[in-house]
């Protein structure tokens, strides 16, 4: 953990060196390449096992626009595991877009394979609306989650609801989430407020799939962060407080997230 940190700080450093001749904002958005790379450890209480990812991605804009390619590492129970991810964020005119992942693994820690796909459609006034879908396939189960949103532009604020339903035998279980942005100068500098509750649609808090993970409940609120640096490097952050039932517990286990990474767009 501790070469972890040390290697993300010494990428911000040299990334910072890179970046000290500072370009305009245009010239930023008109780079066609980013790398990034990314921790996230969320901290269980009740004596649970901790739970590390890494990633590191690469992201090509290319005219339809931005493709992403992304390797995950896992590391919980003793294990350490791999998934590979693609996303593909398609724009079709000033109005449609879209939104397709897909990933694999052949380890523990992540589903066998995890697919997604949203379509999203800009509306008069500001507001925004979108529809999909997460598909989950572990060994012994798999979970559909259909989702979708609501935002709306107000100045410098982006407000946003979302609803996450999850279809099984005995029913729905639904749970929703608010986000409210604040772009501080760009697109790519911002602040959030992030909270929800209901059952978790999380890939993290399922046990392999098991039917009966999809009943419990959660709660979370948090505070996320990007801040575009001379207008080349990125450093991200995001803070965490979730309260999470599991079956083998009769209370609320308490998991704090930390995440914390860079990009760089050349």
């Amino acid at each position: 953990m501790k070469t972890i940190l040390f290697s993300i700080i010494l990428a911000f450093l040299a990334a910072d060196s890179f970046a000290r001749q500072s370009s305009s904002y245009e010239d930023y958005q008109a780079k066609k390449n980013m790398a990034a790379i990314g921790l996230i450890y969320d901290y269980y209480g009740d004596d649970l096992e901790d739970w590390q990812k890494m990633y590191i991605e690469y992201r090509r804009y290319t005219s339809s626009g931005p493709i992403i390619g992304r390797l995950n590492v896992g590391h919980r129970f003793d294990l350490t595991d791999y998934q590979a991810e693609i996303d593909y964020w398609p724009k079709y005119n000033e109005n449609w877009y879209s939104y397709f992942n897909l990933g694999v693994s052949d380890g523990d820690l992540f589903p066998e394979l995890r697919a997604g796909a949203e379509l999203f459609r800009a509306l008069p006034k500001g507001f925004e609306t979108s529809l999909g879908f997460r598909y989950l396939k572990f060994s012994e189960d798999d979970v559909i989650i259909l989702t979708g949103s609501i935002g709306k532009y107000i100045g410098n604020w982006l407000l946003i609801g979302r609803p996450y339903f999850t279809p099984q035998d005995s029913g729905i279980s639904t749970s929703f989430t608010l986000m409210a942005r604040r772009y501080l100068g760009n697109p790519d500098t911002f602040a959030s407020l992030l909270a929800g509750l209901g059952f978790s649609p999380d890939e993290r808090r399922f046990l392999d799939g098991q039917v009966d993970n999809r009943v419990l409940n959660s709660r979370f609120i948090g505070v996320r962060t990007n801040y575009l640096i001379r207008n080349q490097f990125e450093i991200f952050g995001d803070v965490k407080l979730t309260w999470q039932e599991f079956l083998f517990t009769q209370n609320y286990t308490r998991i704090a997230t930390f995440e914390m990474g860079g990009r760089y767009r050349f």
